[in-house]
């Protein structure tokens, strides 16, 4: 409504199919529209919890590969972090799993389910601050499933420590969207090559592992190219 009111240069064509807009009058601005808005604001406090589960290593019980998503929503959450917490469970599960048939891993795991991200990674934050030093001298690694899927394409972000571990792994899991191929594959075919950003945003659960204490992250999902307002609403 209030896009609709505006003046301005007409909406580039992606916002008006974006916001539905299709056939409407609106532009970016400025307009004659006046918005008053009001705000009503629950304060309290709260505790929050972060839940873990540990598989301890059977070569490398001190080095820790950690896999980390958040609970709390910002709206309804069904790609964010419902999404990640599914693939989340779901790789706990299948560890559930191979452990009861006897296999165990060579460096302990660490699967993280983080409170409080939508006020500012405060889960994660704190819990890394609290294990500065045991983290700097003992993780290997971060992985990050916040929004797991929310399209088609694949995502990856990292550091640069961890590229080629990234691109050799794809190279060895089947698309199972695509028959003979890779995810190797279909990710250099939609990107038009292989394409890694690199991990400078503080917008999900990495940014304390990665900005505080240093440690090698990823942060991978599927829906590249999906805008930020279409998969919080």
């Amino acid at each position: 409504a209030i896009v609709r009111s505006l003046g301005g240069p007409a909406l580039p064509a992606e916002w008006r199919a974006g916001l539905g807009l299709e056939g409407h009058a609106g532009g970016v601005g400025p307009g004659p529209t006046l918005v008053n808005f009001t705000y009503q604001e629950d304060r309290k406090m709260a505790t929050i919890k972060d839940i873990f589960a540990v598989i301890k290593g059977r070569e490398e019980p001190d080095r820790y590969v950690i896999l980390g998503n958040h609970r709390d929503a910002w709206t309804y959450g069904a790609v964010d972090p419902n999404s990640g917490t599914a693939a989340l469970l779901d790789v706990a599960r299948r560890l559930g799993i191979m452990l009861r048939s006897g296999w165990t891993p060579r460096r302990t795991i660490i699967l993280c389910s983080w409170d409080a991200e939508e006020f500012g990674m405060i889960g994660s934050t704190e819990w890394v601050e609290e294990n500065l030093g045991d983290l700097q001298s003992k993780a290997v690694a971060y992985l990050n499933v916040d929004c797991a899927v929310q399209g088609m394409g694949l995502f990856a972000g990292s550091t640069p420590q961890l590229d080629k571990l990234l691109i050799d792994v794809t190279r060895q899991v089947k698309d199972p969207d695509v028959e003979g191929k890779t995810v190797h594959d279909t990710w250099s075919t939609m990107n038009g090559g292989i394409n890694i950003e690199r991990l400078a945003r503080t917008d999900s659960d990495f940014a304390p592992f990665l900005h505080h204490a240093g440690i090698p992250c990823v942060d991978l999902y599927y829906g590249k190219g999906i805008s930020w307002i279409s998969y919080c609403t």
